[in-house]
């Protein structure tokens, strides 16, 4: 069963692009910012022990903005949907650090793992900016919106976090009844 999960700062070295080779040190000044902002700097999806797909983000200058920095999904394994999920799993992160955009810069010709194909972009829901390399994600319209599955997680992550009303006390203490004999 795949399992999306946050990616830190001490993960990145093991995460190479399976493409190009291409790892993002912990050092770097996005990474390390999205760190320190979100707690996190990306997602990754593990299926069978080894890690099918990531997905990196940075802060970007707009305040609530994300860029994607990153994104691959293992060869072998595209065409199953962690992609998709991918950018679930960081749109629902983002979205609970109050970030409402997602930028990335795609690509129809030179595909890489910092431009990642255009046509997946469209496919997940990112709309062409006013540049033509440039995408967007609009979370609140992502989330609240019909397209169900950055929905769902949404609100799976939210569910997850709402507090268990406890049960009333035996005997009525709460209303002021006793039950005495």
């Amino acid at each position: 069963m795949p399992r999306v999960s946050m990616v830190t700062l001490a993960e990145l070295a093991a995460l190479a692009c399976p493409y190009c080779g291409r790892t993002i040190p912990a050092d770097d000044p996005g990474a390390v910012s999205a760190a320190t902002v979100w707690g996190w700097c990306g997602v990754k999806l593990t299926a069978d022990d080894e890690v099918q797909g990531l997905l990196l983000l940075a802060p970007a200058d707009e305040p609530g903005h994300a860029r994607l920095t990153c994104a691959w999904v293992r060869p072998g394994a595209t065409g199953a949907g962690y992609g998709r999920q991918l950018v679930q799993g960081a749109a629902a992160g983002l979205v609970s650090r109050k970030a409402r955009v997602v930028i990335a810069r795609g690509s129809r010709t030179t595909v890489t793992c910092q431009a990642p194909p255009r046509d997946f972009l469209r496919a997940v829901g990112f709309t062409r900016g006013r540049e033509d390399r440039m995408w967007r994600l609009e979370l609140d319209r992502a989330v609240l919106g019909e397209r169900a599955g950055v929905r769902g997680v949404f609100e799976r992550f939210w569910e997850s976090l709402r507090p268990v009303t406890p049960p009333e006390p035996a005997g009525g203490a709460i209303s002021g009844r006793t039950n005495h004999a």
